[in-house]
């Protein structure tokens, strides 16, 4: 599945995209684009990828998008009603607001978090159907009013839940090039053969032990935990942009045994690979 890179046609009279649209088939590319983005189904279902990410979805499953995060929304067949409000907005307008006001902090966090794709639970998003369908229907300066009343409404809630891994985060971030980056540079680099923590140790320029506790207190995780989802990763965006089978995907993420990679891929998605690698194949039958 080829990666394109959107581009929003900017209205001169409005400064963001909100449109509510209901339409029997819903078939999205595999995009990415500048904006932030809210995405709201008020009805129907499908698959959502986001990142490495790729999950059967519901109505009123808000998700949110950081600039630049790759994603696909897309029915399961001709005859799903897909009713949904979608929203984008770009980084110099909400920045240029909320920026230095420490009232706007949750949404400063919100916009940063989202780089990693943003799940909010359908329990707290029902009670927002309202607020995006007025969204829609909005003018002048009202829109711009709701928009960051939403945005502030979403901050608050708590139990959010990441779409991405934690891998991917670091792949599409251009952090600045630190002891931690040279690891990560790294790994991204050798993922597909053994890596051991002495090598990681040795481009750190600390002893091992030093390393992991080093690696843990910077990311959450060991070494060995962050290479092993990292290949995961790998792998989930094999499966979604190459022929490859699972075999060959196991030789090439670096895993020494396909019940080892099995098993990994399982713990960290939920899935088994061959589900994962159906589940896109129900996406591109359904194009």
């Amino acid at each position: 599945m080829k990666l394109k890179y959107s581009i929003h046609n900017k209205n001169e009279r409005k400064s963001f995209y909100a449109k509510r649209k209901n339409t029997p088939y819903l078939g999205d590319d595999w995009h990415y684009h500048d904006e932030y983005e809210l995405y709201f189904p008020i009805s129907g279902s499908g698959v959502r990828i986001v990142g490495d990410s790729m999950e059967y979805y519901s109505s009123n499953e808000l998700v949110m998008c950081g600039s630049n995060l790759p994603h696909l929304f897309k029915t399961k067949s001709d005859y799903d009603n897909h009713d949904r409000v979608v929203v984008k907005f770009s980084k110099a307008l909400i920045w240029q607001i909320i920026e230095n006001v420490p009232e706007f902090n949750k949404i400063q966090q919100l916009l940063k978090k989202s780089s990693r794709g943003i799940l909010f639970p359908e329990s707290k998003s029902y009670a927002l159907v309202n607020d995006f369908i007025s969204l829609s229907q909005a003018s002048g300066a009202d829109r711009l009013i709701q928009l960051l009343e939403i945005l502030n409404k979403i901050s608050k809630i708590e139990d959010i839940r990441m779409l991405t891994s934690d891998s991917y985060k670091y792949v599409v971030e251009n952090k600045k090039e630190d002891r931690l980056q040279r690891v990560i540079n790294f790994i991204i680099e050798n993922f597909d053969r053994e890596i051991s923590l002495k090598e990681l140790a040795d481009i750190s320029y600390m002893t091992t032990n030093s390393f992991c506790r080093f690696f843990k207190e910077r990311t959450n995780k060991t070494a060995f935990e962050f290479i092993r989802e990292y290949r995961i990763s790998k792998a989930c965006q094999m499966i979604i942009n190459s022929n490859k089978t699972i075999s060959q995907i196991c030789d090439d993420t670096g895993f020494n045994s396909f019940s080892s990679f099995n098993r990994v891929f399982k713990s960290v998605k939920g899935i088994t690979a061959s589900e994962f690698k159906y589940m896109y194949q129900e996406i591109n039958s359904a194009s």
